[in-house]
């Protein structure tokens, strides 16, 4: 039994390793630094789009489904001017965008908590959960820097944690990838 996550338990150890980095750089920068970085990001951003929008004429050319992948590259470039010519603007809508996306998804913990409070015996730990999310969400409504700043220091502790993990789990995938090339050697096919 050959799966392709035993093969490339590298990419993940990339991935792994990418996380962890982009995660201790956004710990360590400043406001200045993030706003700089923002401006990159949005060059990568905008290459990325340039890239989709020549996938999808290439793909219209071949009359083969190329809609969704303009779409995609026109919202992608975009959102790469926006964020090399508005940083600051761009990140303020981001931050509000998160602040309503956030209240939402406080607002439906709180709809399935009442829903299924019957069922549950730690109702008060989603109780709690739920107001403290629709607060954060309001927060960044009206101080998106104040929150964001703390948002995106929490993120990136997020991202580094989650980028040791990955980099462990692929090594416990390469472990298994050894296992299981020693056990085809030594058992004989039938």
């Amino acid at each position: 039994m050959e799966t392709k996550g035993f093969k490339n338990w590298w990419f993940l150890a990339l991935n792994g390793l990418v996380l962890l980095i982009f995660g201790l750089l956004i710990l360590f920068f400043d406001q200045e630094q993030i706003k700089q970085l923002i401006h990159y990001f949005g060059i990568i951003v905008l290459v990325i789009g340039a890239i989709l929008l020549l996938f999808g004429i290439n793909n219209i050319r071949r009359d083969k489904s190329g809609t969704v992948i303009l779409i995609e590259s026109i919202a992608a470039i975009a959102i790469g001017l926006a964020f090399i010519f508005y940083p600051q603007a761009s990140l303020a809508l981001f931050l509000i965008m998160t602040g309503i996306w956030i209240i939402i998804v406080g607002i439906i913990q709180l709809v399935i908590l009442v829903n299924i409070k019957r069922m549950l015996n730690n109702k008060n730990i989603l109780l709690i959960n739920g107001l403290l999310t629709v607060g954060l969400g309001v927060a960044l409504l009206f101080n998106p820097f104040l929150w964001g700043v703390f948002l995106i220091k929490l993120i990136a502790v997020m991202a580094a944690l989650f980028g040791l993990v990955l980099i462990y789990f692929s090594f416990i995938l390469r472990t298994v990838k050894k296992i299981e090339e020693t056990e085809k050697t030594v058992t004989p096919n039938n």
